[in-house]
């Protein structure tokens, strides 16, 4: 995974990833343009055909990354606890996201509790996308700060793409580590067997530790 870029990086990726279906765009509607001068409808009724699909898929990206940049863009004041905004970021999903179960510590971190939510709904929304059965976040405190362990079973579609823009769950990945490192904290991917990702956060000045 790449480093993080901070949100003026983030964005000029965005553009550049949105650039080529944005192009192909245009393309077909050249297309449209040249067979009707030509008199071939056919051809032109294919060409609205590819047109459509492309907008939907252009459509997707599109949605999909104004949504990275909103949850990154979270922030305030305060410090929030991991598990309540955990709970937050579920019921913002609703039925249709990936339930995640959550175990151990949670001790209050310096994040506000809008962007530790951000940050828990996209650890829910890369479940997802990668297949995860069983998700657990599993808290604990290390070295003056405070880990969270994203584990799962099942996880169907472990590959990454090679940009944030490839697939759902590269996007959920960099978009979270953006977060973290947003907070002083940092994201490791994959760090070992059974366990898609541990995040470190830093711990409050006055760290009120509830368990589970």
């Amino acid at each position: 995974m790449k480093s993080v870029l901070g949100e003026a990086g983030f964005r000029r990726e965005a553009a550049h990833a949105l650039s080529t279906p944005l192009g192909a765009l245009l393309l077909n509607a050249e297309l449209i343009d040249h067979y009707l001068g030509k008199h071939k409808p056919a051809e032109a009724r294919d060409a609205v055909g590819m047109l459509l699909r492309d907008f939907e898929t252009f459509g997707q990206r599109f949605r999909a990354v104004f949504s990275a940049m909103a949850d990154m863009a979270e922030d305030g004041p305060g410090e929030s606890d991991p598990r309540a905004c955990l709970s937050v970021a579920l019921a913002e999903l609703g039925e249709g996201g990936t339930y995640i179960g959550y175990q151990g510590m949670s001790p209050r971190v310096k994040v506000s509790g809008p962007a530790l939510a951000a940050l828990m709904r996209r650890l829910a929304m890369l479940a997802g996308a990668s297949g995860a059965g069983e998700a657990m976040l599993e808290g604990t405190e290390v070295d003056g700060a405070c880990r969270l362990s994203l584990t799962a079973e099942d996880v169907v579609d472990a590959a990454s793409g090679d940009t944030s823009f490839d697939s759902p769950r590269t996007l959920h990945l960099r978009v979270a580590a953006e977060i973290a490192a947003r907070h002083g904290g940092r994201m490791d991917p994959e760090p070992a067997r059974g366990i898609m990702v541990v995040v470190t956060l830093p711990l409050s000045s006055d760290p009120v530790i509830t368990e589970s």
